[in-house]
């Protein structure tokens, strides 16, 4: 007779086993192929299982990468987009603005002014920017500008009956001669 190995558990049995000893597994023709095959799909089970982790991963990592990619390490929007010159951008405004219609109410929430202000209006399905300069918006002014007011660089008016705002920017200088930015997205 002679020993041979388990198909199932690799560990040396009698020749003549219809049951292996170890791991309790029938050894006839047909029960091993079934075994076998069961076994082959619960690897492709566990194979499948793998990949979708690794997906999950990779989608969790683009993510992330996009969060840290758009927002700095304090958490605040940056603003190099929009306008070069503001780009080291260091005071984040406090500002509230709403658009009950054609015109945009500016609240300055912040304890100091806001000078040489510029605001921009980004509307939707265009990259197009409309802006207006306002010399000063002292600390705790509410500042009213009509839509028409804002306009592109080639004189093209803002219309509010025909364009809808999606975003508002404000940029400006500060007393202690730091830039100033805010985003606000309007609905």
């Amino acid at each position: 007779m002679g020993t041979e190995k388990c198909p199932f558990c690799s560990q040396e049995i009698d020749a003549a086993a219809s049951r292996c000893f170890f791991c309790g597994a029938e050894l006839s023709e047909g029960s091993v192929h079934k075994r076998l095959e069961e076994l082959h799909e619960q690897d492709a089970r566990v194979a499948r299982r793998t990949r979708s982790h690794i997906v999950i991963g990779i989608i969790v990592v683009i993510i992330l990468v996009s969060i840290v990619f758009f927002y700095d390490t304090s958490g605040r929007k940056r603003v190099s987009v929009v306008d070069s010159s503001y780009r080291d951008s260091t005071v984040r405004l406090k500002a509230k603005v709403t658009y009950p219609g054609a015109k945009f109410v500016i609240s300055n929430d912040d304890s100091f002014d806001w000078m040489n202000v510029k605001l921009e209006i980004v509307p939707e399905f265009t990259k197009d920017r409309f802006s207006l300069r306002v010399p000063n918006i002292s600390a705790g002014e509410t500042y009213t500008a009509a839509a028409v007011e804002f306009s592109k660089e080639d004189g093209t008016r803002f219309d509010p009956y025909k364009m809808k705002p999606m975003r508002f920017w404000i940029l400006c200088d500060t007393s202690t001669k730091e830039k100033g930015s805010c985003q606000v997205g309007l609905k």
